[in-house]
């Protein structure tokens, strides 16, 4: 993995606290441009967060089971991870409807990140949910829409990191656990991906690739959940941006504002050692920083067939 373009903790402006709320394992956060409003989850507490910037309202919904992640629809609803099944939640009534429930794999299992891709459909990965050092590769990457629930990829420990670009022509996938980034070239009209290509395999020192967002240039931002860091990677798995949060698990970074350049970190607070406890009071907490590239908004589900 080539350095070459490598820049270290030079942020531009400070990384701010958005919000008072703290959780447990924080996740997904998604900017909904029509409302102006950010979501966000806790995933063990099964809370789905919102907060209007403008405004400063905070507020939040809890389903009946661990919700891993959501994304946007067109019909203003959500489509939710939760547990093993795929949901639409209106987040102003609390009305769900399930769209598909994933069969019981013989395992401890559940939905983990996931986002709405340029094809309308909603990608989203399971993960082996046993202790890090105990995953196997059992877990996969699911694409849904209304019609179909359809396995994508196998061999997964913790599915994470799906991220696409402008242009909807790239897709990236990683395994937070097996440590590696994949690069997929993306058919947005089919949601069709290729085998795809290794770019990238972080240390934890790097940072575990946990969450991810892609920029309006396509640099590839990753949550180093181990290492504390935001990391800015090309498309070629090169690093170009190693930057140090005021959190030792960030868990995954998402674009949002007006002007789509304030990037929004969750963050987690499970396995701390007493060291880093004691040093990261921000540990589960929103985190928010402007950036010099903007981000774009994210695509939506395709529900209309659904009332």
């Amino acid at each position: 993995m080539s350095e070459t373009a490598y820049f270290l903790d030079q942020w531009a402006a400070p990384v701010e606290t958005v919000t008072d709320v703290c959780c447990t394992i924080g996740e997904s956060p998604v900017w909904d441009e029509r409302r102006g409003e950010l979501f966000w989850c806790d995933i063990p507490k099964g809370t789905i967060w919102r907060h209007a910037p403008g405004t400063g309202k905070t507020q939040s919904i809890t389903l009946d089971d661990t919700v891993g992640c959501l994304g946007l629809c067109e019909s203003g609803r959500l489509i939710v991870g939760c547990g093993l099944s795929v949901l639409l939640l209106d987040p102003d009534s609390g009305k769900r409807t399930i769209l598909h429930r994933l069969d019981d794999p013989g395992f401890p299992c559940r939905l983990n990140d996931g986002r709405v891709g340029p094809d309308g459909a909603f990608w989203a990965g399971t993960l082996h949910d046993i202790a890090l050092k105990d995953q196997q590769p059992i877990a996969a990457l699911w694409r849904f829409t209304v019609e179909r629930a359809e396995r994508v990829i196998d061999r997964v420990r913790c599915s994470n990191g799906l991220a696409f670009n402008a242009e909807g022509s790239v897709m990236i996938h990683t395994d937070s656990v097996g440590q590696w980034i994949k690069r997929h070239s993306f058919d947005k009209a089919t949601g069709a991906i290729d085998a795809g290509e290794l770019i990238s395999t972080p240390s934890e020192s790097d940072g575990r690739p946990d969450g991810g967002a892609m920029d309006v240039d396509g640099i590839y931002w990753s949550a180093g959940v181990s290492a504390g860091v935001l990391n800015g990677y090309d498309l070629n798995g090169n690093r170009l941006y190693r930057y140090a949060l005021p959190v030792p698990r960030p868990t995954m970074p998402c674009f949002g504002g007006e002007d789509f350049q304030t990037l929004y970190i969750t963050s987690h607070q499970v396995n701390l050692t007493d060291e880093e406890r004691a040093s990261s009071a921000l540990s589960g907490r929103l985190l928010s920083v402007r950036m010099a590239r903007p981000g774009f908004a994210a695509p939506r589900f395709d529900d209309a067939a659904i009332d």
